[in-house]
């Protein structure tokens, strides 16, 4: 586990005005991370690059997002398949709970975890369902719709569309061989009429990452999502 110093003295670097109420919050999710992941099995990071890429990193790029493609206060945000909270919860506990977090985790274990982080650290607006995303039926119902490490474009454009508000925003974090991404999800994209957008963003660290984004400007068709095992298939009509 690295040092609380280091962490501290990272925290500064990145974001100088934070106050020491958030910084005790956030040291207090990493250590939660830290002392669960061998149960849990929460994320392949440990130590010093789970700090980094898992804490201060999902921040950087949700800074990012804010700057670049819409504010996220007070909105109704979706995290999909998040596992111990990335990419959306450090940004929640940074920005103080300006916003409201509802995480969709498939696996009971991951959503126990979540729900130890809202008890030890007090978190009021967050709201953790054991679920598929293509199961849900909360729809037309959130703002800002995420995801990191969790499936390939296509199928996170299909399994979520119907579950953003009209003019709702999706912002997905990929890799560098995101235009491969988007070529395989040229069916379900040209059916919904989106229009992908990419965002290059800066190395924080030493990994690259670019979001997808679009906005929703039409109703989502009946039929849609289709089954998931059709779906992964990449099976069109």
């Amino acid at each position: 586990m690295i040092t609380l110093d280091k962490r501290n003295k990272l925290l500064n670097e990145y974001f100088p005005n934070l106050t020491n109420e958030i910084k005790e919050k956030l040291n207090s999710y990493y250590e939660l991370i830290e002392t669960e992941n061998s149960k849990y099995n929460l994320t392949g990071f440990y130590d010093g690059k789970l700090f980094k890429y898992g804490i201060i990193e999902n921040i950087l790029i949700f800074q990012e997002i804010e700057k670049n493609i819409t504010n996220l206060d007070n909105k109704n945000i979706l995290d999909i398949g998040a596992g111990p909270g990335f990419p959306s919860l450090p940004f929640l506990i940074f920005k103080n709970e300006s916003f409201n977090l509802t995480i969709y985790e498939a696996q009971k274990k991951r959503c126990s975890f979540l729900q130890l982080v809202i008890t030890k650290l007090n978190i009021k607006n967050i709201n953790i369902v054991n679920i598929r995303c293509e199961n849900s039926t909360d729809y037309n119902k959130f703002d800002f719709i995420t995801a990191r490490a969790v499936s390939e474009f296509k199928n996170l454009v299909e399994i979520s569309h119907k579950l953003g508000k009209m003019n709702s925003y999706f912002c997905f974090l990929k890799s560098k061989k995101y235009n491969l991404e988007i070529d395989n999800a040229k069916w379900i994209t040209q059916k919904l009429m989106l229009n992908v957008n990419v965002l290059k963003l800066n190395i924080f660290f030493d990994i690259e990452n670019i979001l997808l984004y679009f906005q929703k400007n039409k109703l989502t068709p009946e039929g849609i999502p289709r089954e998931w095992k059709t779906i992964i298939k990449n099976n069109l009509e």
